[in-house]
């Protein structure tokens, strides 16, 4: 981030880390009051350091209130998957470019006091990889003699992604695990990559075609002949 900002900034007391635009960076988001008024403000600082690398966000919910009540109006409006988990931890293990294998794990809201300004999710960075995320393991603090499994595993997860995981759900002795891929910024261009290579096998395709067309009617035409 740029953080000359701050300079002119008067008043700034806080500050906390945050994925504004859900681009696996962590922008700056700095508290501020104003001395003249009094009043309290938010500044936000985005991050410019940008390595083309993968990340993978990933959140735990309580199960609090995953269904909508079965009598009455559905609300809210979307469907609720709970509240925020505290005390969780994520570990994932894959490889890198080099054939190394790799494991990080990240706890997710580890301090829940004392005016903490933790991000409700975790966000892991990956490296510059071109492969699948061979394992990833999320953990729950649960409470003693909970019928619930305490961890699960993920398997191929996708890079640039979100996972949304939850030890609740209908029969109460399962998670429930939500993925939500995020796009890069050059998926245009490996559009237009693949369709470009689509084009030229189609062509490919057809020019071959054509010829092995164009060789069957000669050698018919040489086998007619033969027999005249």
């Amino acid at each position: 981030c740029d953080l000359s900002g701050l300079d002119d900034l008067p008043g700034a007391y806080a500050g906390a880390l945050i994925d504004l635009h859900a681009r696996g960076g962590m922008d700056l988001v700095v508290m501020h009051r104003s001395p003249s008024r009094g009043t309290f403000g938010a500044v936000s600082l985005l991050s410019s350091f940008n390595t083309g690398s993968m990340y993978l966000k990933a959140s735990v919910l309580n199960g609090a209130c995953w269904e909508w009540c079965e009598e009455g109006e559905r609300f809210p409006s979307k469907k609720p998957m709970g509240g925020i988990q505290h005390g969780a931890v994520w570990k994932y293990k894959m490889q890198d470019l080099a054939g190394h294998w790799r494991t990080l794990a990240s706890p997710q809201l580890p301090q829940s006091s004392h005016m903490s300004l933790s991000l409700p999710y975790v966000v892991m960075g990956l490296g510059s990889t071109s492969y699948f995320i061979e394992l990833v393991t999320v953990g729950v603090p649960l409470a003693r003699g909970s019928p619930l499994p305490h961890t699960t595993d993920v398997q191929g997860a996708i890079p640039n992604s979100e996972l949304i995981a939850s030890p609740v759900s209908t029969d109460s002795k399962t998670w429930t695990v939500h993925a939500f891929v995020h796009p890069s910024e050059g998926i245009l261009y490996v559009a237009g990559v693949l369709a470009a290579t689509l084009l030229v096998l189609a062509a490919s395709i057809l020019m071959l075609q054509r010829r092995e067309k164009y060789h069957d009617s000669m050698e018919k035409q040489l086998t007619a002949h033969a027999f005249i």
